[in-house]
């Protein structure tokens, strides 16, 4: 998948997070420290769960924090973090240890991210990803070279 890079710009790891909530805020900073959204996007996100439940769990141990592109997407991109400890959505989620937020400025730019997550999901990787330390070994694994 060599369309994913990640940088130290956009991956934190063994994150600390009181709950959710907490996880998507630290998780969109990366986005917004890096012009991508506004500071408005990650409460954004926390709302819409709020209202929607938790539609940003993609499978199992993984988190996709993203809104609509008029609700803060300043920039196309994505971030990466990985938790200390997991959190859960509501009492019936699967722990996540893994956020991938992302901003997108229109809606063929959200589907061709989501995409990409997808393919991350579908090789099984996010288990490996939630023990990784190191920014090379993660683009390593990503890209399909076992670190």
């Amino acid at each position: 998948m060599k369309e994913i890079y990640f940088t130290e710009e956009n991956v934190a790891f063994n994150v600390e997070a009181i709950d959710w909530e907490d996880a998507i805020y630290k998780s969109v900073a990366l986005l917004k420290k890096n012009g991508l959204v506004n500071e408005h996007y990650a409460q954004e996100v926390v709302n819409n769960v709020k209202e929607y439940g938790p539609y940003i769990v993609l499978a199992p141990g993984i988190a996709i924090p993203h809104t609509r592109p008029e609700n803060g997407a300043l920039k196309v991109g994505m971030s990466l973090i990985t938790l200390k400890r997991p959190v859960y959505f509501n009492d019936t989620s699967a722990p996540v240890k893994v956020l991938i937020s992302f901003s997108a400025t229109d809606s063929e730019k959200h589907l061709n991210i989501i995409k990409i997550i997808v393919k991350i999901v579908e090789k099984g990787l996010i288990d490996q990803i939630s023990q990784i330390n190191s920014l090379f070994d993660l683009n390593d694994l990503i890209r399909g070279e076992q670190p």
